[in-house]
C-alpha cells in the first residue's frame, strides 16, 4: 500500500539510528559522540534508503503521466491499470471514469457531425440538380435573376464542400477508413498530386525523396487541402519542396499571399476556424483535416512565414525507420 511504503521509510530510518545509538554506546561513545552518530548515520542511511523508496511512491504518477500523455496523442482506449492498493483505487476508477465519459461524449460528437453531413447530402444534392437545371435556361432570365442564380449556385458549391470536409473528417476522427498503411514515397506522392490538381511539375523541388508509411488517399487529400487553401487564400502556390531532417520526411508548401498572422498560424488548424483574407473565408475544416490526416500518421503540421513574403506550411512525416523502431500508424 502506498500509505504502508511511508510509514516504513519513517520507520526504517528511526530504527536504524536507534541501532546506531546503541552501537556508540556498547562501544563506550559519549553522549555527543552518540548525538553526532545518531544524526549524521540516520540522515544517511535515510536520504539512501528515501531515494529508493521515492522511486517506489512515485511509480504510480508516472503511470498516470504515461497513460495521460497516450490518451493526449489519441489513444482514447488506453487505461489505468487495475490495482489492489486500497489508497490508490480511488485515484485509479476516477481517473478511467474520467477518460470514459471523455471518450463517450467525443463518439458521441463525432457520430452527430457525421449523421447530420450525411443527412444534408440528399437535399443539398437536390438543389443542386435543380440549379443546374435553371443554369440551362440562364440565357433567358433577366440579369438580375441571372446574378441571384450565380449567387445560390456558388453557396451550394461552398456548402457542398463544406459537407465533403465534414464528412472526410469526422471519418478521420472517428477512426472509419479502412485501407491499410503501405510504403509510400514521398516524391512520388507529391508528384502524383500535383498532376491531378494541374499544377506543373516544375513547381515541386526533391531534395531527398524518402519511404513513409501510410495511406494514399488521406495523404494526397491533405495534401490537396493544403494546395487548395494556397490558392484560395493566399495568392496562388509558388513552391512545394520534399527534403530529409534526420528520421523525417518533411512537405513545404509556399504561397504567395499576405501571409498569416503569428497569432491566427496555431488556429488556423481547428476546426470552423477562418481567417479572412479575400471576398470568402474558407469553410473552417480544410486545415482541420490535414491536421487531423497528420497526425494520424504519427507526423506534424506547422504554418510559418515564407522567406521573402507569404506563408509557408510545412508537413513532417516519420521514415519507415522510425515507424519500425518507434510508432505505427493509427488504425482510421
Amino acid at each position: 500500500m502506498l500509505r504502508g511504503r511511508v510509514i516504513l521509510a519513517f520507520t526504517v530510518t528511526g530504527v536504524v539510528s536507534a541501532m546506531l545509538a546503541v552501537v556508540v554506546v556498547v562501544l563506550g561513545g559519549g553522549v555527543w559522540r552518540v548525538a553526532l552518530t545518531c544524526v549524521f548515520g540516520g540522515t544517511a542511511v535515510g536520504a539512501a534508503f528515501g531515494l529508493w523508496m521515492s522511486h517506489r511512491l512515485l511509480e504510480p504518477l508516472r503511470q498516470v503521466t504515461g497513460t495521460a500523455a497516450k490518451i493526449a496523442s489519441g489513444e482514447l482506449d488506453t487505461r489505468l491499470p487495475d490495482t489492489d492498493d486500497p489508497d490508490l483505487a480511488p485515484t485509479v476508477d476516477a481517473f478511467n471514469a474520467m477518460v470514459d465519459s471523455l471518450q463517450s461524449r467525443i463518439e458521441r460528437e463525432r457520430r452527430l457531425v457525421g449523421d447530420v453531413s450525411h443527412e444534408l447530402r440528399t437535399p443539398l444534392t437536390t438543389l443542386t440538380t435543380s440549379v443546374g437545371v435553371m443554369s440551362r435556361y440562364a440565357d433567358q432570365l433577366p440579369e438580375r435573376s441571372r446574378r441571384a442564380l450565380e449567387l445560390v449556385r456558388a453557396e451550394l458549391d461552398h456548402l457542398r464542400r463544406l459537407l465533403d470536409d465534414l464528412l472526410a473528417l469526422a471519418r478521420a476522427e472517428a477512426r472509419m477508413h479502412g485501407a491499410d498503411a503501405e510504403p509510400l514515397s514521398v516524391g512520388e506522392l507529391l508528384t502524383h498530386t500535383l498532376a491531378e490538381v494541374h499544377y506543373p511539375s516544375e513547381m515541386l523541388t526533391v531534395s531527398e525523396d524518402g519511404i513513409v508509411i501510410g495511406r494514399k488517399l488521406e495523404l494526397e487529400r491533405a495534401l490537396v487541402n493544403l494546395l487548395e487553401n494556397a490558392q484560395r487564400h493566399g495568392g496562388g502556390v509558388v513552391a512545394v519542396g520534399v527534403c530529409r531532417e534526420g528520421d523525417e520526411m518533411v512537405v513545404t508548401v509556399d504561397d504567395a499571399g499576405p501571409g498569416v498572422a503569428p497569432q491566427d498560424r496555431q488556429r488556423i488548424f481547428e476546426r470552423f476556424v477562418t481567417v479572412r483574407r479575400g471576398k470568402r473565408s474558407g469553410t473552417g475544416i480544410g486545415l482541420a483535416l490535414v491536421a487531423e490526416t497528420v497526425a494520424a500518421h504519427g507526423g506534424r503540421v506547422k504554418c510559418t512565414e515564407r522567406p521573402g513574403g507569404g506563408a509557408r506550411f510545412t508537413v513532417w512525416l516519420p521514415t519507415v525507420t522510425k515507424f519500425t523502431h518507434h510508432t505505427s500508424v493509427t488504425q482510421l
